[in-house]
């Protein structure tokens, strides 16, 4: 069966994990109808397995903590084609990409970048702005010394700055691939689902827009809830409606200019055939 590598990479605490976790879950029986579900059970699942069941019963997806990225190899089938392909994510801790700011990079990170053919790229970036990047970047050129020297560490850059800068790297050494930016927590978000997402981000964060549409000919933005709600504002009601939505494949879900429940969207469109 042909296998088909795509880079998932993100920053610390970006939804990567959890985006797996919703995944494994929704699709493992077969049974979703999306564009793409589990034709059968991986040879190894216990990794996946263990992510699904926090998710399953309304707990945080841990964060992945391993030193070397995790390979989730899955089988899974296109529901348009009935073609069967083995989808091969790596599960990274976000620090392996925040150390390529520090012009750090793992060997694993480029063996990736080489045999991938797309990128699944995830962030979280709360409710930031171009007016709160602004008043940052004022702040930070305002020498409180004068001929200090100025040193800025990675976290000291505006999150959205520090996700243009991962994607330059990506970008140096995957060049023009397919690409999908998935935004987390989006059901949390300050947008209500009105509004197209790639708008949203060419309006909220134009740094990030502007790189991608410079340098990347095939990208598609995605909105994205994999846990479907906060579960600190969780009460046992809401808990309630959470666990029939999972039953129904309607927790999770993705959005462009609509709520769709197939979470497989932006991992079909990375898919080459």
């Amino acid at each position: 069966m042909e296998t088909t590598n795509i880079l998932l990479a993100g920053l610390p605490a970006a939804g990567k994990s959890t985006y797996i976790a919703a995944l494994w879950a929704v699709e493992k029986d077969g049974k979703s109808g999306h564009l793409l579900t589990c034709d059968e059970r991986p040879s190894e699942s216990f990794y996946v397995d263990g992510m699904s069941d926090n998710w399953t019963v309304l707990k945080e997806v841990r964060r992945t903590t391993f030193a070397q990225p995790v390979e989730i190899v899955l089988p899974m089938k296109r529901q348009n084609t009935g073609k069967k392909i083995n989808l091969s994510l790596p599960d990274f801790k976000g620090e392996v990409f925040e150390q390529i700011l520090d012009n750090s990079v793992s060997s694993d990170v480029v063996a990736w970048c080489e045999k991938s053919h797309g990128i699944l790229f995830m962030l979280n970036l709360g409710n930031s702005s171009p007016e709160v990047l602004q008043e940052q970047i004022s702040n930070t050129t305002k020498p409180r010394v004068e001929l200090e020297k100025v040193v800025l560490l990675p976290n000291d850059i505006d999150l959205a700055i520090q996700n243009v800068l991962l994607l330059k790297y990506l970008y140096s050494k995957m060049g023009d691939c397919p690409i999908a930016l998935c935004f987390s927590s989006w059901d949390s978000a300050d947008n209500s689902n009105e509004q197209d997402v790639e708008e949203w981000v060419k309006a909220n964060h134009p740094c990030i827009y502007n790189f991608v549409s410079a340098h990347f000919k095939n990208y598609r933005y995605y909105g994205i809830s994999a846990q479907g709600a906060d579960y600190s504002e969780l009460d046992e009601k809401r808990g309630d409606e959470l666990a029939e939505k999972a039953t129904r494949k309607e927790r999770a879900f993705v959005y462009r200019n609509k709520i769709s429940y197939d979470i497989t969207e932006p991992l079909d469109f990375l898919i080459p055939g």
